[in-house]
This record gives C-alpha cells, sequence and structure tokens, in this order.
C-alpha cells in the first residue's frame, strides 16, 4: 500500500509512519517541515526503514502546497492521512480572539488539508479505491475546553468535510474515516508539567495516551475493509462516548 501522511516527523504523525513503515509491503511517504532538526528525523528513520519516502513541505505556503500536489500525482497513492496542524490548540477566550487569528489558521489547516486531499481523490477515483484517514480531536465532542474556539472550529469542519467525502465518493471505493484521540502530552501540545500530572490522575487508567497508541487505531482503518467507512472513532478511554 503506498500511504502518505501529513506531518510525519514528530508527535502521532511520526507514530503513524513507524508503524506502518514496520510492514515492508507499505511504501510509506511522509511530509516534513524542512528545519534542521527534522531533517536529522528524516535521515535517522530513513535508516531504521528502507520503504520510506520524506517530502519536505511548507503547509502554510499555498504555492509550495501546489508544487506538492504535483508531486502527488506520481505516487500511485491508495491512502491519504491528514495529521498535520499548524499552531498551538490553545488560545485564548472566543471574544479576545482577533478576527486575523480565525482566518489565518483557516488558511494554514484547512486549505492545505483540502488541496492535499482533493488531489489524492481524482488519483483515488481513477483507482477506484482509495482510504482518507483524518485525525481530528476529542475536542469536538461535547464541550470544547476553554480556549479552544479556533482548533475545536478547524477540526469540526474537516470531520464534517469528511461526511462529504463519504457522500461523495463511496460509489468509487473510496473511504473516508475520522480518528478522535483525547489528549496526548506531544509537541503540539507542550503542556505544563502541573497541568500534565493532574490529566494523569485524573483519567481512567492513570496514564495519558500515546501516539503509538492512536497509531494503532490508524493502521486498523488503514487495513480495514472498504465497509468500514464513515466512522468517526474517539480514542478516550470512554471518558467521552459518542
Amino acid at each position: 500500500m503506498n500511504i502518505l501522511v501529513t506531518g510525519g516527523t514528530s508527535g502521532l504523525g511520526k507514530a503513524i509512519v513507524e508503524l506502518m513503515a514496520t510492514d515492508a509491503n507499505n511504501h510509506v511517504i511522509f511530509t516534513y517541515l524542512d528545519t534542521p532538526e527534522y531533517r536529522d528525523v528524516v535521515a535517522d528513520m530513513g535508516k531504521r526503514y528502507p520503504n520510506l519516502s520524506a517530502y519536505p513541505l511548507q503547509f502554510c505556503d499555498r504555492n509550495n502546497v501546489k508544487e506538492f500536489c504535483g508531486q502527488m500525482q506520481t505516487m500511485d497513492l491508495d491512502a491519504l492521512v491528514n495529521c498535520t496542524y499548524v499552531g498551538s490548540p490553545q488560545g485564548t477566550y472566543f471574544h479576545k480572539t482577533p478576527i486575523e487569528d480565525f482566518e489565518k489558521s483557516f488558511g494554514n489547516n484547512l486549505i492545505p488539508t483540502i488541496m492535499l486531499t482533493q488531489t489524492a481523490v481524482k488519483g483515488f477515483k481513477k483507482k477506484r479505491f482509495g482510504k482518507i484517514v483524518n485525525i481530528i480531536s476529542e475536542a469536538v465532542m461535547g464541550l470544547p475546553p476553554m480556549g479552544y474556539s479556533i482548533y475545536a472550529a478547524n477540526k469540526a469542519y474537516l470531520m464534517k468535510l469528511s461526511d462529504e467525502w463519504n457522500k461523495e465518493y463511496t460509489r468509487y471505493n473510496i473511504t473516508s474515516n475520522c480518528v478522535l484521540p483525547a489528549f496526548m502530552n506531544t509537541g503540539l501540545t507542550n503542556t505544563d508539567p502541573r497541568i500534565v500530572e493532574q490529566l494523569e490522575m485524573q483519567h481512567p487508567l492513570k496514564k495519558l495516551l500515546t501516539p503509538e497508541e492512536v497509531a494503532v487505531v490508524v493502521k486498523f482503518l488503514l487495513e480495514a475493509p472498504q465497509q468500514v467507512n464513515g466512522v468517526k472513532m474517539p480514542v478516550n478511554a470512554a471518558e467521552i462516548i459518542m
């Protein structure tokens, strides 16, 4: 299976890439931010997994995303995992959030994701096969945490897009499923250790969710039959039930 994972050098994206790469039959393609730190990560991953291909991508640069979409047309993709999120989930209160912050986050996160998915779908339609997995968030279930206006709205928008992809492309044997992880202490969250400790004490299992555990769920959806479609799967130890 040829799988494209966006944002594959840290956090959940890296966990997904490495798990899928353990199967030598997979060719795992991933994007990364072209910095010295992430170039070192790419080099290390390449030594351990020969079935990886890494592409630098500036997710916030519309022209760079457009160029990458051109490259995608030669990848013969079977699956796309929309994992990248630019910025921090935690912000300020809704009424204190500048309109420009909403516009910037939408442009930095949703527009690139839409562009990449449109390109992938065109290839999937020709093959009459394809899998899309969208990394959403538990924040769209029930009431999101305070300060999550932008993040929760972006994730909810992507989840509704996934519904539309179900409606339009199931007849082409294309699936679109969503994974809704609970809080993970990754570089994206960068949470105060005291808050992390408190969250661990409140957790039913007394330990926070890890990227590796979520990656197992993504792997299931990538390997599941096409009958598994339109799924919104929480990964949260049943703290919130849809």
